[in-house]
């Protein structure tokens, strides 16, 4: 591309960062990362009842954890500050700056109009539109009227009526790169609110002149705002504004085809954080949803070709390869993505993400001890779960499983395991032939000194290998846990 790409996701902060919002997201970071152009993180906060500053910061962790490095936009934990030279990113900041003056170009060159209308009245005839069963437009009652700013007032766009030249058979045209051409009616549209009474402005007014002052080349959003997009043309046209290229992705929704919700996994990113999700595994999942990546022209077909890495998702990354039918999330996909990831990384690669769900303890253990641990638990499906192996490592356990003990620790074992308490050399090697030299002195198979070793150290009968297990734990403690069973 001739022109630099620039994208943008610019959130509402008046809740949870959606999944569905991380996956347009990530969509503009790949774009824009994949022809060497810029991503901006762009607040949207002109709901001033919902719009808060804990909001904001969720969406700032969450877009951090994902991995999803903005080059311009706020800097965390400091509203007042931002990177980049388009900013303030955060829409109530640039209320004097940028909207007021592009209000006062509209009305002063005609393209827009004070309405004195009242709720009230419009509230009347948008309740006698129902009752006819009609759809309520706005009928331009303020259009020509010419109110001066004396009393309280909205200002309203002035919508083509038709035969503009811009305007294709009386049509405003949206060119998707996803949905192709929708063509919307000009006089299906009325007069809409660029600003309310109270002077805050609308979503539509501030996407356009931010997106405009921001030089965003694409916007990459949800279908949800199709509707929008007709109208942001409009004002696009009114200004004199050259518009972007639109590409709107489809919804997500649950594998069974109802609307995403809490009964089809979390909804949240923070909570895929907190089941112990890899950051890469959700921005590989998330990819997938609607995307097809291709490898020669042709679709990834196998396993192996669908564990893509960062690197090749932005190489590959292609808009014209989206569909345009809704996605379907599937929980099971994105654990057997996480399994995969978590198999093949390094300990060097796991160790940040797994650090948060251990103990402190865990920062004071050597390199060598953490590669163990990791190596030792990365069959699991989770951080979470691999954790939870590892807890024996730092703390006794706080019960045993009493079929357990009543199946392994038997009179028959105790003189095993008064033998391995006797063992001094704690490399895998030495333990791994005293251990056997045990089993063939007293005539025992693996899987009962194992066993009963697992119970004694851990409390249940699952670990770690059982090297493994004697390693981490250390001489020490082992012995004392298990001669309290002798």
């Amino acid at each position: 591309m001739s022109q630099k790409v620039v994208t943008r996701f610019a959130p509402s902060p008046t809740g949870m960062l959606h999944i569905g919002g991380v996956r347009t997201a990530l969509f503009c970071w790949l774009f824009a990362r994949k022809h060497e152009g810029t991503f901006i993180l762009r607040i949207e906060d002109t709901d001033l009842s919902r719009s808060t500053d804990d909001n904001i910061r969720i969406i700032e962790d969450g877009m951090a954890w994902c991995g999803l490095d903005w080059d311009e936009g706020p800097v965390p934990g400091d509203p007042q500050a931002w990177r980049g030279p388009n900013g303030p990113y955060r829409q109530m900041q640039r209320l004097e700056s940028h909207y007021r003056p592009a209000l006062e170009k509209l009305l002063a060159e005609g393209r827009a109009y004070r309405c004195r209308c009242s709720k009230e009245s419009l509230d009347a005839a948008r309740a006698e539109a129902e009752r006819e069963g009609r759809i309520f437009q706005y009928p331009g009652t303020c259009r020509e009227a010419g109110h001066d700013a004396s009393q309280p007032f909205s200002v309203r766009l002035k919508m083509p009526q038709g035969g503009e030249p811009w305007l294709e058979e009386d049509c405003i045209v949206l060119r998707d790169l996803i949905k192709g051409e929708l063509r919307f009616p000009a006089t299906s549209l009325d007069d809409w609110i660029l600003a309310r009474t109270d002077g805050t402005p609308t979503y539509n007014f501030c996407v356009v002149v931010d997106d405009t002052s921001m030089s965003v080349t694409h916007v990459i959003r949800g279908d949800d705002h199709v509707a929008n997009t007709p109208k942001q043309i409009a004002l696009y046209q009114a200004f004199g504004f050259e518009q972007p290229t639109f590409a709107h992705v489809p919804m997500i929704l649950g594998k069974d085809g109802a609307k995403l919700s809490k009964r089809h996994g979390a909804t949240s990113i923070t909570e895929y954080q907190a089941m112990g999700f890899l950051p890469s595994a959700v921005r590989l999942a998330l990819a997938r949803l609607s995307w097809t990546p291709k490898i020669d022209g042709k679709a990834v077909e196998s396993a192996e070709e669908e564990l893509l890495t960062d690197e090749q998702m932005i190489q590959l990354f292609d808009l014209a390869d989206c569909q345009k039918s809704p996605a379907r999330f599937d929980m099971d996909k994105l654990q057997w993505i996480n399994q995969k990831l978590i198999q093949r990384a390094s300990w060097q690669e796991l160790e940040p993400h797994l650090r948060s769900f251990l103990p402190e303890a865990w920062s004071g253990k050597s390199d060598d001890w953490k590669a163990l641990a990791i190596h030792s638990t990365q069959k699991g499906k989770s951080l979470v779960e691999m954790a939870e192996a590892l807890r024996f490592a730092f703390e006794r356990p706080a019960g045993f499983d009493a079929k357990a003990v009543e199946k392994f620790l038997t009179d028959a074992i105790k003189p095993a395991l008064r033998d391995l308490c006797a063992l001094t050399d704690y490399t895998h090697e030495a333990l791994e032939a005293g251990f056997n030299a045990i089993l063939e002195k007293h005539g025992l198979k693996t899987k009962d000194l194992a066993q009963a070793l697992r119970v004694a150290l851990c409390g249940k009968p699952v670990s770690p290998g059982i090297f493994d297990t004697l390693l981490l734990a250390g001489r020490d403690e082992v012995v004392a846990r298990v001669e309290r069973w002798l």
